[in-house]
């Protein structure tokens, strides 16, 4: 019985014996690029059999019963082309399809309905920021904010899937982002510049296995339409919570695109201020003896709580650019890079200011300590990075060379006044510090990817990646006066710290395709990385010192790691689809995570890097299902994770101190499942876009020593559970042809951390649009976290604590857009082969017409 059971199931899955596979690619006639989202109708007669739309590459495929047809190929702006086809019994290949512009329906024609904000690819799900209306006049931060299974918190740190191991590329490629540098950076940048944006769980063996949780590619605009065109775009924007002490924030920004015969290019540039406030409570139980999920009132033996209130703000300038040049057929040449200067200073008469107030008792309630703290700071982040890349394409080879260059810089001078109450006397003792930071990091990243098709249904890659970055940064502290003068160096404080890293990669994948409907590939990627760190101090004398209280001088580390990738996927025909991938990935430790720098703005907690962590390897394994209709799309997938040695920030207590640094927990693991829907309603009114990620998180036990200027520090974590969830619903109208509205909501329930657990949050977005002026003219309004309530609140606990936190960032606002369009605005012709397709091997195998899965 279980041989007829696996037979007939294997029959059902590779035998299609009601219809066969009609294939083909539509063109433009003139450029000679794919047109994506064009008609295809299977007629016989008047009477409509079936159809289709092509994909981002032109491609189409469908399945047709024995007979004889008329296949219709129509796009707006074009004249239709017919053609008469027999289909018999095998797969039949219709090859190119080209389409002539017809520039009297290009006039005419009126469009009502609204584009898709979302589509899925069978490797990546791709949102576009153009038909985000919430996202008019914002930067890439507030869309990020909202897109499914992205989390974004206001310092900006980024997570996808409840990890913030994740990866932000540019174009395709590592662009110099990182947890340092891409809060400011993606705060700057307009929302207007990003065309869309690709989330890739599970990359193939030839891209980076950096970031466990995968990529968040940035696709810029780089439209290629002929001639000269482009839009002028301003904004302002007001805080709605109190306290009403903010400045309102701006946006001005200028797209420029153009394309003269064999050179296109283009040039954006914008500016942005920005404000808003803050408040944060902690309740800090100091115990004698190990704290649990449930605070043990017998254990306490003194209570501080620290109330706190924070304005932010900042402004800056970012600009794009980019030329490519068609050298001669099937040669590309191309440059393009961004930079941008953002500050944090007094702005339009605000300075970046926290002020705390802490209290310290005993467990009677009687007052130990009685003070508060006022932190201002000043500072600048200016960076920026560019790129040269070659493409050569003859008949079936691919060779694409490439050479990114990244340099960002982040300088700050923070000053202090604390206010100490003498609790004998009741006078109030002043002291002043202040403490200076700089950093620099820069990079370089050197690719060689080479593809052959030896046949129509085979691929196969290869590559090379060099990658070398540079990171130094310094910081000390005074003591000072009221009036400024130094008093005295804070050598505790003093850090001067230098990282560097090398790592050569060699990469090969290979892809088939049987029956038209299963797709293989598999990858192996190795690489030998290297990293040097180090690090000077000063001792109690004032000296420049290369080892301090036991903190070391050097540390290097150098290894050979590969990493696999499989991909299979199915095709049922219908609209169904099954895939199953699994790829090996890796998390290294940077930044902050290794930096020994101490940070003076909070006496009472106070975090520092650790030079010991190692990188963190996880293996990931998911299985999608997706389902297309006419109007509806549903992807469900079934994700497992396991890290080993996974990086968690970690508290203990020094007296009454807590400090903060990071360890290598021993195992993590998630197991969820993630469902996305999208459906269009009641004609082209509504458009709903459903997705929700429910996930089974398990964090192992761990028993571990700190070292730390000598001192040895158990820390002791116990096994942390937690079934936890988020839900996303964006919903966009369209009123008219030219009124449109959105409303965003999402929720995430409580989630576990190393040392306790992270509550619910939830938030509400609504967006209007409304153009004029045969759509050159755009006004957009909006309201961002319309019930104020975007928070962060931990409950943690440990040796010697138990704490409740909550960091409030009272982010309600309003904001007006208006945007004006200008020059020839011809409907794009998407690119069949742009800079920012993340996808190994996206396109057709064989450009007569036979399509595969993407991969």
């Amino acid at each position: 019985m279980k041989k007829i059971v696996y037979t007939l199931l294997f029959l059902a899955c590779t035998i299609s014996t009601f219809a066969a596979q009609l294939t083909g690619k539509v063109i433009d006639a003139g450029s000679k690029q794919p047109i994506d989202f064009a008609n295809v109708s299977i007629m016989q007669g008047d009477n409509l059999i079936t159809g289709t739309i092509t994909d981002e590459k032109g491609n189409f495929s469908i399945e047709v019963a024995d007979g004889q047809y008329t296949l219709v190929v129509s796009f707006m702006g074009y004249s239709e082309q017919r053609k008469d086809i027999t289909v018999a019994g095998k797969p039949l290949a219709v090859g190119r399809i080209s389409l002539k512009e017809d520039t009297q329906v290009l006039r005419d024609v009126e469009v009502v309905a609204q584009g898709s904000s979302m589509r899925f690819e069978l490797d990546k799900k791709v949102f576009t920021v153009d038909q985000n209306i919430a996202s008019a006049g914002a930067s890439v931060t507030d869309v990020l904010e909202n897109i499914p299974s992205v989390d974004v918190d206001q310092e900006g740190n980024i997570s996808l899937r409840n990890s913030e191991d994740v990866e932000i590329w540019i174009n395709g490629k590592p662009a110099g982002l990182n947890s340092e540098n891409r809060g400011q950076v993606l705060q700057q940048m307009p929302a207007g510049t990003i065309e869309k944006i690709e989330l890739i769980t599970n990359p193939s063996a030839k891209f980076s296995p950096e970031g466990s949780a995968g990529i968040i590619n940035l696709v810029m605009k780089k439209d290629r339409a002929a001639g000269f065109y482009g839009s002028i775009q301003a904004g302002i924007d007001y805080a709605l919570a109190k306290p009403w002490t903010t400045p309102p924030g701006a946006n001005a920004g200028l797209n420029i695109n153009f394309n003269a015969g064999p050179v296109d290019g283009y040039f954006n540039v914008g500016y942005r201020y920005h404000s808003s406030n803050g408040g944060s409570t902690t309740d800090r139980y100091n115990l004698n003896g190990t704290g649990s999920e449930k605070l043990d009132s017998s254990l306490i033996a003194s209570h501080l709580t620290q109330e706190g209130l924070q304005t932010h703000g900042g402004g800056g300038m970012f600009a794009r650019a980019g030329l490519n040049f068609r050298l001669a057929e099937g040669h590309t040449l191309g440059v393009s890079g961004f930079g941008m200067i953002s500050t944090r200073d007094k702005g339009l008469g605000m300075a970046n200011s926290n002020h705390r107030t802490y209290l310290l008792t005993d467990p009677l309630g009687n007052v130990m300590r009685d003070f508060t703290r006022d932190q201002k700071g000043v500072g600048s982040h200016p960076g920026g990075n560019a790129t040269l890349d070659y493409t050569f394409e003859l008949d079936n080879h691919k060779l694409n060379v490439s050479g990114t260059y990244n340099n960002f810089g982040f300088n700050m001078d923070t000053y202090y006044e604390q206010q100490d109450l003498d609790l004998i006397t009741q006078d109030t003792i002043f002291s002043y510090q202040d403490q200076a930071s700089w950093s620099k990091e820069q990079g370089i990243d050197i690719k060689a990817d080479y593809e052959w098709k030896p046949t129509q249904q085979s691929r196969l890659e290869a590559g090379y990646n060099y990658t070398r970055s540079w990171s130094k940064s310094f910081a000390d502290a005074h003591n000072r006066d009221a009036d400024g003068t130094v008093l005295e160096e804070l050598y505790p404080y003093y850090a001067d710290f230098n990282g560097r890293t090398q790592n050569h990669a060699l990469y090969i994948t290979y892809g088939n395709r049987f029956f038209n409907k299963l797709s293989i590939q598999v990858g192996l990627r190795g690489e030998y990385y290297m990293r040097h760190l180090e690090s000077f101090y000063k001792d109690e004398t004032g000296a420049i010192v290369d080892s301090y209280a036991g903190m070391e001088h050097k540390k290097d580390t150098a290894y050979f790691q590969i990493y696999p990738s499989a991909y299979i996927g199915y095709d049922f025909g219908n609209g169904h689809e099954l895939q199953l991938n699994y790829t090996r990935r890796v998390r290294r430790p940077w930044g902050h995570q290794i930096n020994p720098r101490m940070d003076l703005s909070d006496s009472t907690n106070i975090s520092y890097g650790n030079v010991d962590l190692l990188p963190a390897y996880s293996n990931n394994l998911e299985l999608n299902y997706l389902k297309t209709w006419e109007r509806h799309t549903l992807s469900a997938g079934v994700f497992w994770k396991y890290n080993e040695g996974a990086i968690q920030n970690v508290k203990y207590m020094d007296g009454n101190v807590m400090k903060n640094t990071y360890l290598n927990i021993t195992t993590r693991q998630e197991l969820g499942i993630e469902i996305v829907a999208k459906n269009r309603l009641f004609g082209e009114l509504l458009q709903l876009t459903t997705s929700a990620n429910f996930y089974w998180n398990n964090i192992a036990a761990v028993h571990d020593t700190i070292i730390h200027q000598g001192d040895v520090i158990p820390v002791n974590l116990d096994k942390q559970n937690i079934f936890a969830g988020s839900v996303r619903l964006t919903a966009q109208f369209m009123f008219t042809k030219d009124f449109s509205g959105q409303i965003r909501a999402n929720y995430r329930s409580p989630r576990v951390v190393a040392q306790g657990t992270t509550s619910h949050s939830y938030s509400i977005d609504l967006g209007l649009r409304y153009t004029l002026l045969n759509k050159q003219l755009a006004l957009a309004l909006n309201v961002r976290d319309l019930l104020d309530s975007r928070a962060r609140r931990n409950t943690t606990w440990g040796d010697g604590f138990w704490q409740f936190s909550e960091n409030r960032w009272h982010s309600r606002s309003i904001s007006f857009t208006i945007t004006y369009n200008f020059g020839n605005q011809q409907p794009r012709r998407r690119q069949g082969k742009n800079d920012g397709d993340m996808s190994s091997g996206s396109d057709d195998f064989d450009d007569s017409g036979n399509s595969n899965m993407d991969y």
